[in-house]
């Protein structure tokens, strides 16, 4: 190696001593032997000594480490000290006083808040100042914001303090099914949150829009329903434990006199599919009910007396219809039924729940619903029903989501298949109905362009199935051209597969809708995939590069279901966030899904969920329900949860979601255009609505609520079970809240 100096011989004193300690040398480390006189701690290498070679001391590397200067510490006496401690407070008390550079840090302040606002998200809702509605909008919002924070402090009771919440107190913007029942009753946010016009619901899934009661109500009618349980019922665990299936079936082909509640009961988890026993493990739901009465009676008990259970009394107008279930009386064997189709606190908040286990207990709920639904005469009442339930949500239009992989449902014998086909006739035919009785009710503008269907597929099927559902997909478009309006692949994003899985065959998709023409037309069957519904956001893989988000962006996705994931992707973002207001559709929009995201484990609840900061990077996005009967939510808890779970969140939030769901929709351009027509003229009413019920609660400020007179509305509602605006036009009624009101 090269050296800085030149090698030196060595000399006599350099050579090998005899003593023990030079014996001794060889066993240290070459590192201890050879050390620079230099620098001691620096090993130097050298070469043998020999006859034939003069031993050298090779030089170190020049030493490039500089020592650590040290700086010298001024001694100072105590009077020294003093004085600049005096000096100090001084300058600091003297710049308290004259405020020096307060003025410009307030305007630069107010620069940095105007920035925001000029670019706020919602800000093509929000009226102008000279525009004739201005004055009303402003009220109307002033009113929300002091109703909200009146709510949080009086109603919830949850303030940062140092004391424990009481045994009453509960969290504004808390999980959603704790608070449900005192947003239902005690809230008039929430009342305001019915009144809202909601614009178009664009995620909602088919069998998930009506209230279990409903259905459980009309399979009392049906002699050919029958039932399966994953195991025989023998205990109250076994209750707990099983998962139960409903079908209607033609009774020549099922066995007859199978008991599930005997021990001898053949059914499983996964027999019923063999041709061999797929007829021997259905009970008929008739007998059933009485077999559940003689053994579970004495720890089961029907709804008709129970507190838990017992419906409130028909609201009086529908400023609170919404947050209740319909007033039907439902026998022990139902209740307990029903307990197996929604997702209790219990399962949805247990500390031992997981991501995965809800997912389980959701799908096993979606295949107990399934059976109560998918026979003939209730598919077509369910859409009637449905489109009456929209209404009362003020929701105008809807794209509803069914399973199609089954290819067919019963009839009500069981003896004849309903095709795919053949139920997209049942569902026009029913919108047609419902169309014409609110035409002769002159309500055809609450509810005028009917309903479209998304085709959905279980993104877990092999590739040779999802190129069949493909297939079917354009057959059933090019035969109803107007209703079915999108394709979905769907299932918890957690498992396999990803939407990339099936890149061929989506590729192939498209090709062939671009070159199939229908009136001059080429076929538009845009894709509406669920994706970032999830928090691992691996396309149900180990490689975060499956995400569903990458390939429904490639894919051009028109909107994707739930979104959740998508801010972990900064450059994703760019691809879907809304460039230019007034472009159509630019943009890709995000079906928000709050309450759905946290049940199913997305968050814990809606203060943690990130439509707020999806919504500031400027992604359009729309309110949806997704699952309501199982969830127990609705569209105007939806909008209610969102108000409080963000503080930045106004009525005019509201206003630009409703705006979005109608331009993201799957309408025509000009029913686009009257959609909105209809949305804003419905706005002014809400104004005028909101202003008329509750104005006469806020100081003459038009900012500030008055807190008396809002004390005596609120405990009004508590005593009489009777919610009345400030001009004393009746809200609703609903049954006696047990618990005492929150005060501080």
């Amino acid at each position: 190696m090269p050296t800085d100096q030149d090698p030196k011989l060595s000399s006599d004193s350099e050579k090998s001593h005899t003593s023990w300690w030079t014996k001794c040398l060889p066993t240290f480390p070459v590192r201890e032997r050879h050390r620079s006189p230099d620098d001691p701690n620096r090993p130097v290498m050298t070469v043998a000594d020999s006859p034939r070679k003069k031993r050298r001391a090779l030089s170190p590397l020049a030493n490039t480490r500089k020592p650590i200067p040290t700086i010298p510490v001024m001694e100072l006496n105590n009077g020294d000290v003093e004085s600049r401690r005096v000096k100090a407070r001084a300058i600091f008390d003297e710049a308290v006083e004259s405020a020096d550079g307060l003025e410009e840090y307030a305007v630069l302040h107010e620069k940095l808040l105007e920035s925001e606002d000029k670019n706020a998200w919602e800000r093509f809702s929000r009226p102008d100042s000279k525009s004739d509605s201005f004055e009303k909008e402003e009220f109307a919002a002033a009113i929300v914001r002091a109703m909200r924070d009146y709510e949080r402090e009086y109603v919830f009771g949850n303030l940062p303090s140092e004391a424990l919440p009481g045994k009453n107190t509960l969290d504004q913007g808390g999980q959603f099914l704790t608070n449900k029942e005192r947003i239902n009753k005690r809230s008039k946010l929430f009342e305001i949150a019915n009144l809202v016009p909601k614009g178009a619901l664009l995620h909602v899934h088919f069998n998930s829009e009506l209230h279990p009661e409903q259905l459980l109500e009309k399979a009392r009618e049906m002699p050919t329903m029958y039932i399966r349980s994953i195991r025989p019922l023998l205990t109250e665990e076994d209750l707990k434990e099983t998962e139960i299936v409903l079908n209607v079936m033609d009774p020549q082909q099922v066995e007859k006199g199978v008991d599930i509640f005997s021990v001898d009961y053949p059914g499983n988890a996964t027999n019923w599919k063999t041709p061999e026993m797929k007829f021997k493990v259905w009970m008929k739901w008739i007998d059933f009910q009485r077999g559940f009465d003689e053994r579970f009676a004495e720890n089961h008990h029907d709804n008709h007396d129970d507190p838990v259970f017992q419906q409130p009394p028909e609201p009086e107008d529908d400023a609170r219809c919404c947050g209740a279930s319909p007033n039907v009386k439902l026998n022990r064997t139902e209740v307990w039924l029903k307990s197996k189709m929604v997702l209790s606190p219990l399962e949805a908040y247990g500390p031992d729940q997981t991501v995965n286990g809800v997912w389980a207990r959701f799908n096993q709920a979606t295949r107990c619903f399934k059976g109560l639904l998918n026979y003939e005469s209730v598919y077509k009442w369910y859409i009637g029903n449905a489109i009456d339930r929209m209404i009362s949500e003020k929701i105008m239009y809807a794209e509803l989501r069914p399973m199609l992989l089954d290819k067919s449902i019963p009839s009500d014998d069981g003896l004849r298949q309903i095709t795919n086909s053949g139920q997209m006739k049942l569902i026009v035919l029913a919108v047609e109905e419902k169309k014409k009785d609110l035409e002769q009710r002159n309500l055809l503008h609450k509810f005028p362009f009917g309903l479209k269907i998304i085709y959905c597929t279980p993104r877990s099927i092999n590739k040779a199935m999802m190129r069949e559902e493909m297939k079917q997909c354009i057959e059933l478009k090019l035969e109803f051209p107007d209703l079915i309006c999108g394709f979905d692949l769907v299932g918890a994003e957690d498992r396999p597969n990803h939407i990339g899985f099936y890149r061929p065959e989506l590729l192939a998709f498209q090709k062939t809708c671009r070159e199939t023409f229908v009136n001059g037309e080429h076929l538009d069957i845009p894709f509406l995939f669920h994706a970032g519904e999830t928090l691992l956001d691996t396309g149900g893989s180990s490689d975060p590069r499956n995400s569903n988000l990458y390939d429904a962006a490639l894919l051009n996705s028109k909107r994707i279901g739930h979104g959740f994931a998508l801010m972990k992707h900064p450059h994703l973002v760019e691809k879907y966030y809304k460039r230019k207001e007034g472009v159509p559709e630019s943009g890709i929009c995000v079906e928000l899904c709050p309450i759905s995201n946290e049940l199913l484990h997305l968050c814990r609840n809606i203060k943690e969920h990130p439509f707020p900061e999806l919504l500031a990077a400027g992604i359009p996005c729309t309110l949806n329900s997704d699952n309501p009967s199982l969830f127990g939510n609705t569209m105007p808890h939806e909008f209610y949860q969102i108000i409080v779970g963000a503080p930045t969140m106004t009525i005019y939030s509201w206003k630009q979601l409703a705006r979005w769901s109608i331009e993201y929709s799957c309408l025509n351009p000009n029913q686009k255009i009257e959609g909105q027509r209809l949305l804003d003229i419905s706005w002014k009413e809400f104004c005028d609505d909101v202003i008329e019920r509750y104005g006469g609660l806020m100081e003459r400020d038009h900012v500030t609520i008055n807190k008396k007179k809002a004390d005596t509305e609120y405990k009004n509602m508590l005593t009489t079970n009777k919610g009345r605006s400030a001009r004393g036009k009746a809200a609703y009624k609903t049954s006696a809240l047990e618990e005492p009101p929150v005060t501080t």
